[in-house]
């Protein structure tokens, strides 16, 4: 960064501190989140809690350790269409969440940046990001854009930690969403009103648990149809001090990704010579 100014976010710089981030070889964060019911006990604004407090933490550690980081004001909604049974609930349609992606992403690499990274806290947010990180990088194979969900990428360290052992007891408004909004914002939650509901059918290959994956099979049911009162899980199992415990996994597992993904390469590796100069069909 020049001057005086020491930061690492984008929107407290002028365009030329921007401009020489960018040209230092700056990657970008953009947290996605979304504005969604998470049963009776949480606040409607929960992943962008968590989504936020983790992006900070995360970046605020690797821009430390040395790493040039320019982290984004976050994009607050999402794709929540199943949960739109409840108030409160705002969410944007598939095509939208797409386009605007696409479009934030489009304007980084239009200033030059080459390394993006599309930091998600919301769980049907995470095919759409897909396409928007295949979708920049076909029309602009010499940047590299990272969808990735901090939650999974720590999920073998938190299933450890875990008390609510049956499948489906960590998703939604769960003991890990519950326990990191009392670590995080311990005013928003009432757990008086937090209980445990499992109400998905039984299934060998599918199941909504955030941290074991199903097997093979995409079917995003209606929140209507898996749950009695918006949430999934078992939040009475939550505590803050898990809280504490699980941000702190989640935080180091998004660094060392943020570490590893500074020293990624774009390099053709074909045996044969490039015909076109990108893979998108449509330019």
């Amino acid at each position: 960064m020049t001057g005086a100014k020491r930061t690492y976010r984008l929107e407290e710089l002028s365009w030329p501190e921007a401009q020489a981030a960018i040209q230092a070889g700056a990657m970008a964060v953009i947290p996605v989140g979304s504005l969604e019911q998470h049963g009776r006990h949480l606040a409607v604004s929960t992943d962008n809690v968590l989504g936020d407090a983790i992006a900070e933490a995360a970046v605020r550690t690797a821009s430390d350790q040395g790493l040039k980081i320019l982290l984004c004001p976050p994009l607050h909604y999402g794709y929540t269409m199943h949960n739109m049974d409840f108030p409160g609930t705002m969410t944007l349609r598939t095509e939208t969440l797409l386009a605007v992606g696409v479009d934030l992403v489009t304007s980084l690499v239009h200033h030059g940046c080459r390394k993006i990274v599309l930091l998600n806290s919301h769980g049907s947010n995470w095919s759409i990001l897909d396409l928007v990180s295949r979708d920049v990088m076909n029309r602009h194979p010499e940047v590299l854009v990272a969808a990735v969900f901090p939650i999974k990428m720590a999920a073998a360290e938190l299933e450890k930690l875990r008390e609510a052992r049956e499948t489906g007891g960590m998703s939604h408004g769960c003991e890990l969403e519950t326990s990191l909004v009392l670590h995080l914002r311990p005013e928003l939650v009432d757990m008086d009103q937090a209980v445990r509901d499992i109400s998905q059918p039984e299934s060998r290959f599918y199941w909504r648990d955030i941290l074991r994956g199903s097997r093979g099979v995409a079917l995003a049911d209606l929140t209507r149809h898996a749950s009695r009162t918006g949430l999934v899980g078992d939040p009475t199992a939550a505590t803050a001090e898990k809280g504490r415990r699980f941000f702190e996994i989640i935080v180091a597992a998004c660094v060392d990704f943020l570490t590893e993904f500074a020293q990624r390469e774009t390099t053709v590796t074909l045996d044969f010579p490039l015909t076109h100069p990108r893979t998108d069909i449509h330019g």
